[in-house]
């Protein structure tokens, strides 16, 4: 398990050479909840980030400017309750 502590670094351990997906999870109110996610980081294309939210396997498409809009991704890097969950 590695805390995630900024975008970049996410941007970073979720963009795989073949593309993959990468698990993740964010913890929920005050850690007694957690909500898990895949997701992938391709830079190259116009909607770089997919995500599939485990808890009711939605699939979400976004830009950058969207992650903090559409997600909790980024608010949870904000309160240090975004993890890694996946091995390289």
């Amino acid at each position: 398990m590695e805390s995630v502590t900024s975008i970049e670094q996410l941007k970073t351990l979720a963009n795989r050479e073949n593309g993959d997906f990468v698990e993740f999870y964010l913890l929920l109110a005050g850690g007694m909840a957690r909500s898990s996610k895949r997701i992938s980081y391709r830079p190259n294309e116009e909607k770089n980030w997919l995500i599939i939210n485990e808890i009711d396997d939605s699939y979400q498409e976004l830009i950058d400017k969207n992650l903090s809009k559409k997600t909790l991704i980024v608010e949870a890097i904000e309160k240090g309750a975004f993890f890694l969950s996946d091995m390289p």
